[in-house]
């Protein structure tokens, strides 16, 4: 079966074998693997309930700058995100869209952490570009793009690239067709 959650999570699995030699600065100001995420980045939670009541802003703004997080800040991180999907014939190959959404942090002051979300794209093109196809997936490596973030949002760098991969079609089984 060739799901969009299926050819999801092969991505986040590829794309953490693409990266796996590559450690990048923290927040924290440790060094990290990339760290790949399906769709969403993980939501932080209170490491501990609030005593008593919870207050109202808490619950309609997140947590407060002093609250102790469970979750490790995200940086550096891959989104694999399932875009939309295509199907142009009812028995011809489906087309999926992902984004890579790609966020490093680097707070040195030369300002150049853009090429590390540079690298990280360099590297998954090449991969594909190298080999099209990922289980039972091909990406359509006459489709890619990627982009780099406009604004400057120092020390914090972001990036992303479109992919398109075509899945194998399903067979019309109803024999009046």
């Amino acid at each position: 079966m060739v799901v969009a959650t299926f050819l999801q999570d092969e991505l986040v699995v590829e794309v953490e074998k693409i990266l796996k030699d590559i450690r990048l600065k923290t927040p924290d100001g440790k060094k990290s693997k990339v760290n790949v995420f399906p769709q969403y980045l993980p939501i932080p939670t209170p490491k501990r309930p609030p005593e008593g009541d919870i207050p109202p802003e808490v619950v309609e703004e997140g947590l407060a700058a002093s609250d102790v997080e469970t979750e490790p800040d995200p940086f550096p991180y891959v989104l694999v995100r399932v875009d939309s999907g295509e199907i142009k014939e009812i028995d011809g190959e489906q087309s999926v869209t992902v984004y890579l959404l790609i966020g490093v942090f680097d707070d040195n002051t030369d300002n150049l952490g853009f090429k590390d979300v540079l690298e990280i794209i360099q590297r998954i093109y090449e991969r594909f570009g190298k080999n099209a196809y990922m289980a039972e997936y091909e990406c359509d490596t006459n489709d890619i793009e990627w982009a780099l973030q406009e604004e400057e949002s120092y020390p914090y760098y972001f990036g992303g690239m479109t992919l398109k991969f075509l899945t194998h079609p399903i067979r019309r089984e109803d024999r009046l067709v």
